[in-house]
């Protein structure tokens, strides 16, 4: 069996703690990871218990960040009085009397918190002590053992392998020699405008929910002709039969119609968004930012976020020459008999999978907009090109202030600086660029409208 629980979040709440216990109930003694470990009987109170306890713990602490992260966020967890077979409980102490009879070993580390959970057995209630060592930081000292016991000595280090916890290797010790180095360094880098503007122009919201509307109406007018028709059809049900045979129920009801409608107007709101992005892309000039490393120092997986104010909104740069996914219109409400449905279900073009490329992550918020770019890496005195993103705003403005963060996987600090990003007005109108994407000669267009009036 194998241990059924999802580590991608740290164990908080009695729930969770809970559900941990039990899922080691499930589990094999080869589920023992390096974030957790579960012993059967241990009491803190002598010294067996609390060396057995501070020896996980100095091992979760002793492991590299870039590792701990994988799991948890980054805490490690130590259950004493469970394993694989049955709960077995502990003797609950103190707070105060478990950090001291813990502290003789583990010195002044105190990054980490322990509880215990209530469990209902076949025995009654036990308690399982639940130990949640914090993550280890960059910069973090090596934590040895404090207390001589047995054949370990003060000064024994201790990590958490794969399954257990033992002394230190050679390359473990330079590991954490090189963690406690790191946090003498700090991330170095500089973010400024290569290229491109934010393109001010417009709102198209207001435009875009007029043809929603209108298309909306359109097609909800189906439904009224189509239970129209429906009704002269019962009033007639004696006339002739060719009247009958005119009346050809549709296999959708009105609100599977509706809800049809409904996504087809989100992805054709999307289709409009996306095809004036391409218009901006044309007219104007997506933004490239330029990360540099002015330092001496190799920075890996340098990630940087950039926060624009809510007056600007962020987008992946399209292809201008990639065509826009117009969404199938829904067939006439009345006309899709069940056979016909799945004839138009059968003849649905089919669907090629595009090669994934990493992208900047976009995130619209009421307070801003939060872009985060796709982490690289800098050797010394390096730059690079961020990929590049198209900025839309309508609001009027020479200059759009940013804010830029950025981080790095082997430095725990991390900087921060100003952007001042130029804008560009751009003289875009939303109905004339989906005339030109549906291929409409807008004089002729014009006329039209000029005789309809």
């Amino acid at each position: 069996m194998t241990l059924d629980f999802n580590a991608d979040e740290p164990v908080v709440g009695l729930a969770r703690q809970r559900e941990l216990i039990r899922a080691v109930l499930g589990a094999s003694s080869a589920d023992e990871t390096r974030w957790l470990e579960w012993k059967s009987r241990h009491d803190v109170s002598n010294a067996d218990g609390a060396f057995a306890v501070s020896k996980a713990i100095l091992g979760f602490a002793n492991r590299m960040p870039d590792v701990a992260e994988q799991w948890a966020g980054g805490h490690a967890y130590l259950l004493v009085g469970v394993d694989t077979n049955a709960v077995h409980g502990v003797p609950t102490h103190d707070v105060e009397k478990v950090d001291g009879w813990l502290r003789r070993y583990l010195g002044e580390f105190s990054r980490y918190q322990f509880t215990y959970v209530p469990m209902e057995t076949a025995e009654g209630k036990q308690h399982v002590m639940l130990v949640d060592v914090s993550p280890p930081r960059w910069g973090d000292l090596i934590h040895p053992l404090h207390k001589e016991y047995k054949s370990f000595g003060p000064g024994a280090v201790f990590h958490r392998y794969a399954g257990t916890t033992a002394p230190a290797r050679p390359a473990e010790i330079y590991a954490l020699a090189e963690r406690a180095r790191r946090g003498t360094k700090r991330v170095n880098v500089d973010v400024a405008v290569a290229r491109g503007t934010v393109a001010v122009l417009p709102s198209t919201e207001d435009v875009r929910r007029t043809i929603l509307d209108h298309l909306r109406e359109d097609y909800m007018s189906q439904v009224d002709a189509v239970e129209e028709e429906r009704d002269a059809a019962v009033s007639f049900r004696f006339g002739s039969l060719s009247a009958l045979q005119t009346f050809a129920p549709d296999a959708r009801t009105s609100e599977e119609f509706r809800q049809e409608v409904d996504e087809y107007l989100r992805d054709f709101d999307a289709a409009m968004q996306q095809t004036l992005i391409q218009a901006v892309g044309d007219a104007g000039t997506p933004v490239t930012f330029k990360l540099t490393n002015p330092g001496e120092d190799n920075l890996t997986q340098v990630q940087v976020v950039l926060t624009l104010p809510g007056t600007v909104s962020a987008h992946i740069t399209a292809d201008t020459e990639e065509e826009i996914d117009w969404p199938r219109q829904p067939v006439k409400f009345g006309q899709a008999s069940l056979l016909e449905s799945r004839l138009l279900a059968a003849v649905q073009p089919p669907v090629h999978p595009r090669l994934f490329l990493p992208s900047p992550e976009i995130e619209h918020r009421e307070t801003g907009t939060v872009v985060r770019f796709v982490p690289v890496d800098l050797r010394p005195h390096e730059t690079v090109a961020l990929d590049p993103i198209t900025l839309c705003s309508s609001h009027e403005g020479d200059l759009f202030d940013g804010q830029w963060r950025a981080t790095a996987t082997n430095v725990s600090s991390r900087i921060q600086g100003p952007l001042h990003i130029p804008a560009q007005s751009l003289d875009l109108d939303l109905r004339a660029v989906l005339r030109t994407a549906f291929g409409f000669d807008e004089d002729a267009v014009e006329a039209d409208d000029g005789e309809d009036g």
